[in-house]
């Protein structure tokens, strides 16, 4: 089994994912990042483009985001859509 983190993705106004997960690939204003387990310390913005993750079940989701912010630190990684 993978290595997992904990991973929340949420929008203003509704949670979207809160669980654990493998990988989240998300676009970055520098480029595209993909953040795995025991990622180093991270804030970035985040551009319009597709978010994918996947859950700790190997299952693959994906949403079309317009902006908005990622935080990684101690094995967890919260996006703010």
């Amino acid at each position: 089994m993978s290595k997992t983190f904990s991973l929340t993705i949420t929008k203003v106004d509704e949670p979207v994912f809160t669980g654990e997960a493998q990988s989240v690939a998300v676009p970055g204003v520098a480029g595209d990042m993909v953040i795995l387990a025991e990622h180093e310390p991270l804030i970035s913005p985040l551009r319009a483009g597709t978010l994918s993750y996947v859950d700790a079940e190997g299952n693959e989701h994906s949403l079309e985001t317009t902006c908005g912010t990622l935080e990684v630190a101690h094995n967890r990684a919260i996006i703010l859509l």
